[in-house]
């Protein structure tokens, strides 16, 4: 079963592109070495990311995010097995603000299924790709903060 860690926290500095572009690009090539997926997303200085792969993979790769210094405020909201990864072909998936797409050297494809809603296609039983989904559409919305509804996931 996959592992999945989703955290969030708050970048030290408002970031430019190629400053968000260098951390995609690393983000992408180490995933792929490790045989993570994922998601990040950003917005008015807040991350959200999920990371999910095999446990120890996984658990080494958060323990590296931790240390790095342009955030703080790093707060788990989920970390636990799943029955399916929610982002199985994407090394690292990207929301901004006002879109979400997958982040590769060639080309950016829509992740619409984010917003939810009828004729989502969203699995109901991953915490993680619900936690995603909240958080995109408050980003969506130009909220800078994820409301508390992780007591209501199944």
């Amino acid at each position: 079963m996959p592992y999945q860690i989703a955290y969030v926290s708050t970048s030290n500095t408002a970031l430019v592109e190629s400053i968000l572009s260098d951390i995609l690009n690393v983000s992408e090539r180490c995933n792929t070495r490790d045989d993570i997926s994922g998601v990040l997303m950003y917005h008015d200085r807040l991350f959200f990311q999920v990371l999910e792969g095999y446990k120890d993979l996984v658990v080494n790769c958060y323990a590296r995010i931790l240390r790095d210094p342009r955030h703080s405020s790093i707060s788990l909201m989920w970390e636990g097995e799943a029955e399916t990864r929610a982002f199985a072909s994407w090394a690292m998936g990207y929301a901004g603000p006002d879109q979400i797409g997958f982040h590769t050297d060639q080309h950016i494809t829509s992740l619409a299924d984010l917003e939810g809603g009828e004729g989502s296609n969203a699995d109901q039983k991953n915490i993680a790709l619900l936690l995603a989904q909240e958080v995109f559409r408050n980003f969506s919305r130009g909220n800078r903060w994820v409301s508390p509804f992780v007591d209501s996931l199944p």
